[in-house]
C-alpha cells in the first residue's frame, strides 16, 4: 500500500497520508515523497492549488514514526535521526514557502508532526472531531517542527499551556485562537471534497479558489461554542514569563480551581528536563524566524535522544508502556541553568536542506 496517495482533478491536486492504521504517522518514506510531489507540484503550472489530507475517518496525522527514531537510538552519529529530523523540517519550510495555496483538512486528530507539517498552509480547516495537540513532553521531548515560532507568539498564555501540558484542544479553541481559519463539519466533508473537484476540473485559478474558499471559511460557518471561560484560565495560570512562577499560580490555585488542579497534576508527570528546555526554547522563539526555529529545533532534537529523556519517555509509553517513566530529575528544582543551555549548544554538522 503507498504510504503517500496522489490524485489529481483539473487544476487542484490531492495529497493524502495513507498509514490509518498509525493514524497516519509520518515515516521518513512519506517525508521524501511529500516532498518529491510538492517539488514536483511547484513547477507544474497546471496546478492551483494543493489539498493535504489524511486517509480514514480518525486521524489527518498524529505526529512522526519516533518508534523508528527510539530503534535507532544506538548509532553512534544518530544518523536515522539527523536524516528524519533534517528533512522533516526542511519540508515544514516547504510547505510555509510554497508558492501556491495549500488546504490542510484538520479532520481528526493533529499532532505533533502533523502540526508542522501544516503550520504554513493557506488554510487549516478544523472540524468537530479535531483534537489538537503538541504532546512532547509527555515522552521526554519538545515541540519541534518549528511549533516554537507559533506557540511562542500566541496570545494569553496559550502557547505555554500547549507546549508545556500536551493537552488537546478541539476546534472551538483553535478557531478563537486563530490557529485555525477555517471551518468545516466533518458530515459536510464529502460535499466540500465534491465541490472543490467541480472547481478544479472546471480549471478554476488560484485566485478563484481562493475567493470561494474565503468565503466558504466566513466565521459564520464556524461553531458557536464559548471558550472564553477555558481561555481565561488559561491567561490566569499560563500568561507568565518565569515557568517557576507558573507553577506558583498552579499550586496556589490548585485548592479552589479544578483547573489548576488538573494542570499541575500533567505538569508533574512530564519530563522537568524537557519542560524546562522547552520553556527556553519558547523565549529564544519570540525574536526568531520560523527557518531559525526550524535550525534550532534540530539541534534539540539531537540533544534531546543523546542526553535527554526522549529515549525514557519513548520506553515508557510505547514500547513497554508501563507508563512508569524514570526521568532524569525528579521536579524542577534540580534542572540547572547550566543542563538548560547545554541543549541549546550548536552540533556543528547538523543542516536542514531547505529549497532554494
Amino acid at each position: 500500500m503507498d504510504s503517500i496517495v496522489f490524485r489529481r482533478t483539473g487544476s487542484v491536486a490531492w495529497l493524502g497520508l495513507n498509514r490509518p492504521k498509525q493514524l497516519n504517522a509520518l515515516s521518513l518514506e512519506m517525508i521524501r515523497l511529500l516532498r518529491q510531489q510538492l517539488d514536483e507540484m511547484a513547477q507544474d503550472p497546471s496546478i492551483q492549488l494543493v489539498v493535504l489530507y489524511g486517509e480514514g475517518d480518525r486521524a489527518f496525522c498524529a505526529g512522526g514514526d519516533i518508534r523508528a527514531l527510539y530503534d535507532a537510538k544506538d548509532e553512534p552519529n544518530l544518523d536515522t535521526a539527523a536524516a528524519f529530523f533534517s528533512e522533516e523540517y526542511a519540508l515544514d519550510d516547504r510547505v510555509a514557502r510554497f508558492p501556491k495555496p495549500v488546504v490542510a483538512l484538520w479532520d481528526g486528530i493533529v499532532m505533533g508532526g502533523g502540526v508542522g507539517l501544516t503550520y504554513g498552509a493557506t488554510w487549516k480547516v478544523a472540524t468537530d472531531r479535531t483534537r489538537f495537540a503538541m504532546p512532547e513532553t509527555g515522552i521526554g521531548f519538545f515541540p519541534d517542527v518549528g511549533m516554537c515560532h507559533a506557540l511562542s507568539r500566541m496570545q494569553g498564555g496559550l502557547g505555554h499551556y500547549l507546549a508545556l501540558t500536551g493537552e488537546s484542544v478541539g476546534s472551538d479553541v483553535l478557531l478563537a485562537a486563530g490557529v485555525a481559519n477555517g471551518w468545516l463539519a466533518s458530515g459536510e466533508r464529502p460535499s466540500f471534497e465534491a465541490e472543490l473537484v467541480k472547481r478544479g476540473e472546471q480549471g478554476e485559478t488560484a485566485e478563484q479558489l481562493q475567493r470561494w474558499l474565503n468565503e466558504r471559511f466566513t466565521p459564520e460557518h464556524r461553531p458557536a461554542e464559548d471558550v472564553a471561560d477555558f481561555l481565561q484560565r488559561v491567561q490566569a495560570y499560563f500568561d507568565s514569563p518565569s515557568l517557576s512562577d507558573i507553577l506558583a499560580r498552579l499550586r496556589e490555585g490548585s485548592t479552589r480551581d479544578p483547573f489548576a488542579a488538573k494542570a499541575l497534576d500533567i505538569l508533574r508527570q512530564r519530563s522537568p528536563l524537557s519542560l524546562a528546555v522547552t520553556f527556553e526554547a519558547l523565549r529564544r522563539a519570540r525574536n526568531a524566524t520560523y527557518r531559525e526555529v526550524l535550525e534550532t529545533d534540530l539541534n534539540l532534537a539531537l540533544q534531546f535522544i543523546r542526553r535527554g529523556d526522549f529515549v525514557e519517555g519513548v520506553r515508557a509509553q510505547l514500547v513497554d508502556k508501563d507508563r512508569r517513566p524514570r526521568w532524569r530529575h525528579a521536579d524542577l528544582a534540580s534542572v540547572t541553568h547550566e543542563e538548560v543551555e547545554a541543549f541549546f549548544e550548536p552540533i556543528t554538522h547538523l543542516s536542514i536542506p531547505f529549497a532554494d
